[in-house]
């Protein structure tokens, strides 16, 4: 069939990046996804298949789709996941795929999702304290973690991002230490403006806030250029995606923001979401899902295709976050679905 049509929006951006949240179960209770007592989780024969995955993935990877990000829930819990790594990987098209985990099981898998073909890892760590990661994430240990991360830099991934979300008056003191600990095993830091659920705005550290505290200690920490980022602009390379990246003469770390609250990027977006209940969703910020296991009841490829392309045509220029944030009982959805969109 050839590389046909591309999968375009009605603001003429080219989807190239689908992120699939293969399952909507985890083994942390982080506060900003999800209650402290878990959610209502889905039925087996509810979550998407495997089989939808990979069909979904081949069809779009003819029409442009070349990044996959794999996301949860907590993507390890699933079984059969470095399987489904391995048949992805065969898709022509498919250049580049990733992961994003809590890191806890990662001293298990990380080596056979290495040689199933995933070469990129994120790794999600909001304290460098026991006690504090405990509060956090409610279970889990901070050890574990640390062990992932050595074990994925040794195993051989990169870049290895570190995804670090801070809370106001929780762990917003931890800025230098996050930047020392990233410097010292030479990684990828991303600070994440913490989208606060229930409407409280209070609690979010935002970007520049961050930036002003790193250039206080370090006085060679400086906007990355090039292929990387150019000044007060969002990076579309693959590899960064809407993260601006900053670093430091010696090149041990890039430390990079993303900015949902204080700074849009809708500009340039080029992602499309499964969800694990099985559903498309063109914007992380609104409620509008289309089911793409009745969709995929087409057994022409084609067909498939152009009804995802009509999907694709409504997704807004912008999110509609500020909104949501004007309206505190509307973001109470993050409770509830963070976990199976996968962010």
């Amino acid at each position: 069939m050839g590389n046909l049509k591309p999968l375009t929006d009605d603001f003429g951006r080219q989807i190239t990046y689908l992120r699939i949240s293969v399952t909507d179960r985890c083994n942390l209770r982080c506060v900003y996804c999800m209650p402290e007592s878990g959610i209502s989780l889905l039925n087996h024969n509810e979550v998407i298949s495997y089989e939808d995955i990979l069909r979904l993935t081949g069809i779009l990877s003819k029409h442009g789709v070349n990044k996959i990000r794999i996301t949860g829930g907590e993507p390890l819990v699933r079984k059969g996941l470095t399987c489904l790594i391995e048949n992805m990987s065969r898709i022509k098209g498919i250049e580049d795929i990733s992961m994003t985990t809590n890191g806890i099981l990662l001293e298990k898998y990380a080596s056979e999702l290495y040689n199933a073909g995933l070469k990129r890892i994120n790794i999600s760590l909001d304290s460098l304290k026991e006690e504090r990661f405990w509060k956090i994430t409610r279970m889990g240990s901070l050890k574990d973690v640390l062990t992932g991360i050595k074990l994925a830099k040794k195993t051989g991934f990169k870049p290895v991002k570190i995804n670090t979300v801070l809370i106001r008056g929780i762990n917003d003191d931890e800025i230098i230490d996050f930047v020392n600990f990233a410097k010292e095993f030479e990684l990828d830091l991303r600070f994440i403006e913490y989208m606060p659920i229930g409407g409280n705005i209070a609690e979010a550290v935002l970007s520049k806030e961050i930036e002003e505290k790193i250039r206080s200690e370090f006085d060679d920490f400086s906007l990355m250029t090039g292929n990387q980022a150019e000044n007060n602009a969002y990076n579309a390379d693959v590899h960064s995606g809407v993260s601006r990246s900053f670093g430091f003469k010696d090149g041990k770390a890039v430390i990079g923001f993303i900015s949902p609250l204080s700074e849009h990027f809708c500009g340039n977006c080029n992602r499309l979401r499964l969800t694990a209940s099985g559903n498309l969703r063109p914007c992380l910020f609104y409620d509008n899902e289309y089911n793409i296991k009745d969709i995929l009841k087409e057994n022409d490829d084609e067909a498939v295709f152009e009804k995802v392309s009509g999907i694709i045509k409504l997704k807004r220029f912008k999110h509609n976050f500020n909104d949501k944030a004007e309206k505190k009982e509307s973001l109470l959805w993050a409770n509830d679905f963070m976990n199976g969109i996968g962010g």
